[in-house]
């Protein structure tokens, strides 16, 4: 307050309001006499009126601390008010007694009263209108200062929202990363336990295959690290996996893709269709003694992505259907990384087929990704057999 009443600025704004009243009411005053045929020159229109201006712009610093230092709040507006009332009484008595002065006998002085005889009837006249000036000047205050305190409030709750709300994001991502991360080590250590399987049977040919395509499944997860991708660079993740596991059950394995070719582009989490695959292989394929089949679907409807995978294995044990809490790494991780990404606007579902096998379904929101792949994947619409 005291940094507002020692700049020029304020002074300069101040009395430029009163001149500009001042004149204003001393052309409307001018005015009017002539039109009452009682003319009177404007400097004497303006002694009369400006002063009363001057001499308020110069208490209202007085008024604006007080206001300031003595607040009319709820639990002090008694205190408030012993102080405010004797204050615009004075600042009422003393406008009038400085407006008078000036306005009389210091720009004009032909006024036929004496100083105290024209003060006590400038008293009766203005005395009330003065102090609701008074009460003007505080209203005004406590407007501007609420206002101004409102927008503070507004302003800091929204750099506290936005603070909020990246650190929310960033923990998201730290999430997401930490169950993606956790799925590479879980799908290396199976696979290199498939190859010292057919190590220990003498299989070099297959264990070369084997080495070869984990490399370029290993140099295609360390080349991406985004959190989505599109479902064709998605598949193309896929192929390497599903040669290495057509490698271990040969003819056993049978992969059919139904993809419809305006799905290739839409985004999806990566490494998600991978662990659900594997999951298919582990408990669908590797339980069959004889040959068994993984289907791979996808299909867009009413801005929603659906992808499906099905086997045609013994089916999920009854604590894990229907979204049980018993999930292995890679379906717990699945369904907690969906979950970070889409919150409430996905469905993951695990059932068993009617017929018999176990389905995976993914429901997601059907978005188109931001950047195209560099090299489309060469999606296959019919059995794979190694």
């Amino acid at each position: 307050m005291r940094a507002i009443f020692t700049s020029w600025k304020y002074w300069v704004a101040t009395f430029g309001v009163a001149l500009l009243v001042g004149l204003a009411e001393a052309a409307q005053l001018y005015a009017s006499m002539q039109a009452m045929e009682r003319p009177m020159p404007f400097s004497r229109a303006a002694s009369a009126t400006m002063p009363s201006w001057f001499s308020l712009a110069l208490f209202l610093p007085a008024v604006l601390w007080l206001a300031d230092r003595y607040r009319l709040a709820r639990g002090n507006w008694r205190r408030g008010l012993l102080v405010h009332v004797p204050a615009a009484c004075l600042f009422a008595l003393g406008n009038l007694a400085l407006a008078s002065w000036l306005s009389d006998y210091v720009f004009y002085d032909g006024f036929p009263l004496g100083y105290l005889d024209n003060l006590t009837r400038l008293a009766g006249l203005y005395f009330i209108l003065d102090l609701t000036y008074y009460g003007a000047f505080v209203a005004v205050f406590y407007a501007l200062d609420y206002q101004k305190k409102y927008r503070a409030q507004e302003r800091a709750s929204a750099e506290l929202a936005l603070k909020a709300s990246r650190l929310e994001g960033s923990l998201a991502r730290a999430n997401l990363e930490t169950l993606r991360m956790q799925l590479n080590p879980h799908f290396l250590f199976n696979t290199l336990n498939a190859i010292s399987v057919l190590a220990l049977k003498g299989e070099r040919q297959n264990v070369v295959r084997m080495l070869t395509r984990l490399s370029d499944l290993l140099r295609l997860a360390l080349e991406n690290s985004q959190q989505v991708v599109t479902l064709a660079e998605e598949l193309a993740f896929l192929e390497p996996y599903l040669e290495i596991e057509q490698v271990r059950f040969r003819d056993r394995l049978t992969v059919i893709t139904d993809v419809p070719p305006e799905t290739l582009d839409a985004e999806v989490p990566s490494l998600l269709l991978q662990p659900l695959v594997e999951n298919a292989v582990r408990h669908g394929i590797a339980r069959r003694t004889g040959p068994g089949t993984i289907e791979i679907r996808a299909l867009a409807a009413d801005d929603r992505l659906c992808l499906e995978i099905r086997d045609s294995g013994p089916g999920f044990r009854p604590d894990h259907a229907h979204n049980g809490e018993r999930l292995g790494v890679g379906l717990a991780n699945t369904r907690a990384r969906l979950e970070q990404l889409y919150g409430a606007e996905h469905r993951f579902e695990l059932v068993n087929a009617p017929g018999g096998g176990a389905v995976v379904s993914v429901v997601i929101p059907f978005r188109l990704f931001g950047g195209q792949p560099d090299q489309p994947a060469d999606i296959e619409t019919e059995v794979r057999t190694a």
